[in-house]
């Protein structure tokens, strides 16, 4: 009896030491990291709304003049291209007031002059004037030449460009332009709105702090670990916070903790504990493939894996004869256009058509009509026999509405209708063949882990949300006001934590 009495103390004892080692490991991470969550959840409700500023396509075309001028034949352009050298990639637009044809192919020029056929020259001074002005027609105040990064060009891809030209405009927005002088290329576009707005933002909840942001795998590796060490300190504080609550269960008070700040902590864990675990695991995991061992296996030579190789083959340029439209038709007939590529869907020819207001497709096979290029049910069935062999056992249908599948917050992203194939396979594919957009969106059980792993968890991308907008704003900005509560305590608790710390270190000391 004795025996088993002492054995009974002792475990209480470890099981004593235990609970201190571990809540002091929370309190020393939230030492650590409570700032960085604070920072992660106040700048979440700004990105509900702001993100970063870039030079965007649609900023881009903005600035570009309609395609005018004198343009090659079809002949013409193929004339140019030695018989050995196979063109990979070719469109058409406009450098300030020329047209230019942009190619692509082994030993071929980047880009030629449409209406000489003879090489782009070299960006000089005037040129850089022009393009300028073309985004910002207020008066220059000063031009920096930036040998090294900085907050607005952070990425380390950038560095292969520098110097770079940095134009600050005397104007009420402060407008500033970032311009590689290698080729002209607007590289940033901001203006003191989007800059304070990143600031609060963007900049903070990604982590894009330059000296960081510009060493691409430092960053990467900082933030997966600071997230993940974060999702481990969030568990360990709610575990205590469920533990003490069923300690106290009997106990009328809403917590054992008489201090304010300790009340609101141990309050605010027990409701928002379990999400900022989750929104911090989600956030490594925007930077991580799912693990190994939750995903799902498939034979490597299924047609499951042959599909993910063809998807990328799709919209490649296909042979000049292929593309019986002259193009200088559908120019004429489509109003505004600022580029024309030339593309293909499997061996259909089709022109991409870029405008201010919208991406037009039209088919290139006919060279009579001008017309939209539209995927038919016909068409994705040879896709997928194609694919998958005549064997394949498959069901084409078409969708007007969103499926369990195929949603997003942003509806321009996954746009209706589109054809929904079902597979018969062990991951129980779905494909969305998109026919005005011609995207492929495939779906399988890992996507499936992948999008709840991040997208789930960190954005609340789930359907019964999505399809009401208004109650993911709400759940959206309760959970992330409580978590910034939750890590608002969390700092002020640890700032007294550490105080407490280094006075009893000086008072042992001396």
């Amino acid at each position: 009896m004795r025996k088993s009495l002492l054995s009974f103390v002792s475990l209480r004892g470890g099981c004593r030491v235990m609970r201190r080692m571990i809540m002091s490991l929370h309190r020393l991470l939230g030492f650590l990291l409570s700032l960085l969550f604070l920072m992660w959840f106040v700048s979440g409700i700004v990105m509900i709304n702001h993100s970063f500023p870039r030079a965007s396509q649609e900023k881009r075309l903005k600035n570009q003049s309609p395609i005018q001028g004198t343009l090659p034949s079809a002949d013409q352009i193929r004339d140019i291209l030695p018989d050995s050298v196979r063109l990979d990639a070719l469109s058409l637009e406009m450098f300030l007031d020329r047209p230019i044809l942009n190619l692509r192919g082994k030993g071929l020029p980047e880009a030629l002059y449409a209406d000489s056929m003879r090489a782009v020259e070299l960006v000089d001074e005037p040129v850089f004037h022009k393009i300028v002005a073309r985004w910002c027609s207020a008066p220059v105040e000063h031009v920096d030449t930036l040998y090294e990064l900085d907050q607005w060009i952070p990425f380390e891809r950038n560095r292969e460009r520098l110097p770079i030209y940095k134009y600050v405009f005397a104007d009420e927005a402060r407008h500033e332009l970032y311009l590689s002088p290698k080729d002209g290329e607007v590289l940033q576009f901001t203006n003191k709105d989007e800059r304070f707005w990143a600031w609060l933002g963007a900049i903070p909840h990604w982590v894009y702090f330059t000296p960081l942001r510009q060493h691409q795998s430092l960053w990467i590796n900082f933030v997966k670990w600071a997230s993940g060490i974060g999702a481990i300190m969030c568990l360990i504080g709610f575990g205590f916070g469920v533990w003490i609550a069923w300690k106290t269960r009997h106990t009328r008070r809403l917590s054992p903790y008489r201090k304010p700040w300790y009340h609101w902590h141990y309050m605010s864990g027990l409701f928002f504990g379990l999400f900022a675990a989750a929104f911090a695991f989600s956030g490594m995991m925007s930077l991580m493939d799912i693990p190994d061992w939750m995903k799902k296996k498939t034979n490597e030579r299924s047609g499951y894996t042959q599909l993910a190789r063809r998807e990328r083959m799709n919209g490649k340029m296909v042979g000049l004869d292929a593309y019986k439209l002259d193009y200088r038709t559908v120019l004429v007939s489509v109003p505004n256009v600022k580029k024309i590529e030339w593309a293909s869907w499997n061996t259909f020819p089709y022109y991409r058509l870029n405008t201010d207001q919208e991406v037009l497709l039209i088919d290139a096979s006919d060279s009579a009509n001008v017309r939209a290029f539209r995927l038919t049910e016909e068409m994705i069935q040879k896709d997928l026999i194609r694919k998958y062999g005549d064997s394949a056992f498959f069901v084409v249908e078409r969708l007007t509405a969103y499926d369990a599948d195929y949603f997003s917050l942003k509806t321009n992203h996954n746009s209706l209708p589109v054809y929904r194939v079902c597979l018969n396979d062990e991951l129980h594919t779905r494909l969305y063949y998109n026919p005005t957009t011609l995207t492929l969106r495939r779906i399988d059980d890992n996507s499936r882990i992948r999008h709840i792993l991040y997208r789930g968890l960190h954005c609340l991308e789930f359907k019964f949300l999505t399809d009401r907008p208004w109650l993911w704003s709400f759940t959206m900005y309760t959970l992330m006001i409580g978590g910034t509560g939750l890590s608002l305590t969390g700092v002020v608790l640890s700032i007294k934590w550490f105080v407490r710390k280094i006075r009893n270190w000086f008072r042992i000391r001396y």
